[in-house]
């Protein structure tokens, strides 16, 4: 068995900010909507904070929702989210292959694009229903979503060199394949990020201004070393 080369989180986080430096702005262009679906979910949790806080009660009739209504309703926000995080992520792929071009604002709705609509939607929900389906158990749960994770980088290659794969989940195979071994590595950088969301809740959101750039950038720096590796170990 082929031993996996570590990907350094220093590595990752000074190359990501190197990538920042003086170019900001393409940065925020490419996440502007991803932030303001952060705010607004900052927003949410503070509400909710303070509404538990001050012992906030409805009656059992208000409170009551319709379990598999709600499921469904959380499947559907979640692929939208899930929509939102791939626009921002293509959108600094393609900064990093083409980094003298300007970065436009719609690139940041690229998941939403006519042509890849459909085929992106299908695959954001199938991975959402896949991760649903495992965190009925307790340790996938908390497995599963960094195998997942390079599901979007797979895809965005094969769009650009004008490639599909045979079936959609065959994106989700190659995701888990390429992070075979690294599942533990993503979660250790993904925790060193830790105090980032704790600054964008006590400013309820707006920290993600800087954060959500900062924050995509590195994971996208993460993904092509992860796939770079995991091509070099295909060849070896």
């Amino acid at each position: 068995m082929t031993e996996l080369t570590p990907i350094s989180r220093k590595r990752v986080k000074v190359t990501a900010k190197k990538q920042l430096s003086g170019n900001f702005l393409s940065a925020f262009k490419a996440n502007w909507l991803l932030i303001i679906y952060n705010i607004f979910q900052m927003i949410g949790i503070a509400t909710l904070a303070y509404i538990i806080y001050h012992g906030y009660q409805t009656t059992g009739e208000i409170a009551y929702l319709d379990q598999q209504n709600d499921y469904f309703v959380q499947t559907i926000t979640g692929t939208i989210g899930l929509l939102f995080t791939w626009s921002a992520k293509w959108t600094i792929v393609d900064y990093f292959q083409k980094p003298k071009e300007k970065v436009h604002w719609r690139q940041s709705l690229q998941a939403f694009r006519f042509h890849n609509f459909v085929a992106t939607v299908m695959l954001a929900f199938v991975q959402n229903i896949l991760l649903f389906i495992w965190s009925l158990l307790f340790i996938p749960l908390f497995i599963k979503p960094f195998s997942y994770s390079q599901t979007y980088y797979a895809y965005k290659m094969d769009l650009l060199f004008d490639r599909r794969q045979k079936s959609l989940t065959d994106y989700i195979t190659i995701s888990r394949k390429v992070m075979d071994g690294r599942k533990m590595e993503l979660f250790k950088l993904e925790l060193s990020f830790i105090g980032w969301h704790i600054l964008g809740i006590l400013t309820f959101g707006l920290a993600y201004i800087y954060v959500t750039p900062y924050l995509n950038t590195c994971r996208v720096v993460y993904s092509s070393q992860a796939f770079a590796y995991a091509l070099q170990k295909g060849e070896s």
